[in-house]
């Protein structure tokens, strides 16, 4: 088998793999978390890399990934640079009211908060290896439920090192995405991480429903600012595609039955508490997964 016909073999198994893990994910995904749905989404994009870096093109593959990385490290500080402009450091009331509820949530050490005196930016987390939190007065202003949940949401993502793990989806997502699976486990990981930061906030606000409306309240209010700055021709699709994310996550947090409603689970491995904790058992199953189909790359490789 020449290097043509081993690159097919890998695009054959690399897609029957995705196909077996994101099947299995629709089956196990709903009784499981958001951060281990985030894992299985994980191995969805590292295992087909690391079985192109075994193949043939694996040079090329991986000079490729240190490009890319590269690239995207170099638009990161890039962009960075170019909002950190226009922020400047946060009302030292504004901070230290961000910096209790940091305390309060048991984060370790302190989080550097910037404001968007233009109130033209999202609350946000920024930074690979050192997250800092930016702010508006939209934000500052919020009743103080909503400020609690809000913030608690941005102080998740920088206590999960988010940042740095959209930035690594990207490189993936980047050198991969020709591959419609792949755009898939991609989207599907990024739902995640915020699912994951709306559960790690829930239980430092420990008020799931008063998180979740807060969240409603918020993401409709800054949808529709995006929606009439975007104008009639795009407001459409602004609305449609943060909506459909908006009503997953808002879904996963008041509805327990079913806690990952943007995967389909077939009706008949649907019901049934004893059938729940039996898939929930199956969390880690994509290791082993993943792993066999890298050890089915190798075996056809070297026999052929």
């Amino acid at each position: 088998m020449g290097t043509l016909g081993l690159m097919a073999a890998w695009l054959f198994i690399v897609s029957l793999f995705l196909v077996d893990t994101l099947t299995t994910l629709a089956i196990v995904g709903p009784h499981v978390s958001p951060a281990r749905r985030q894992a299985w989404a994980s191995v969805l994009l590292v295992v087909p890399l690391v079985m192109l870096l075994l193949s043939p093109a694996g040079a090329w593959a991986a000079l490729a990934a240190g490009g890319i990385a590269l690239w995207r490290l170099g638009l990161h500080l890039a962009a960075s640079r170019l909002l950190l402009r226009g922020l400047v450091p946060a009302p030292g009331e504004a901070a230290a009211r961000i910096q209790a509820l940091a305390t309060d949530f048991g984060l370790k050490h302190p989080v550097a908060v910037l404001l968007d005196p233009a109130d033209r930016m999202e609350p946000a987390t920024l930074g690979l290896l050192r997250p800092v939190l930016i702010v508006t007065p939209s934000v500052l202003a919020l009743p103080e439920p909503e400020f609690r949940a809000v913030i608690a949401h941005e102080l998740a993502h920088a206590m999960r090192r988010d940042p740095l793990r959209i930035w690594a989806c990207g490189i993936a997502r980047t050198l991969l995405g020709w591959h419609p699976l792949v755009r898939r486990a991609a989207d599907l990981f990024l739902l995640e991480v915020e699912m994951a930061a709306d559960q790690q906030a829930v239980r430092w606000t420990g008020d799931r429903r008063g998180y979740a409306l807060a969240l409603a309240r918020w993401g409709l209010r800054q949808t529709g600012r995006t929606a009439a700055a975007c104008g009639p021709g795009h407001a459409q699709a602004v609305w449609t595609g943060a909506s459909s994310r908006l009503v997953h996550r808002l879904t996963s947090l008041t509805d327990a039955d079913m806690p990952a409603p943007h995967l389909s689970l077939p009706a008949w491995l649907g019901g049934g508490r004893l059938q729940r904790r039996w898939w929930g058992r199956m969390g880690w199953f994509h290791l082993p997964l993943g792993v066999a189909y890298t050890v089915l790359y190798l075996v056809v490789t070297r026999l052929a």
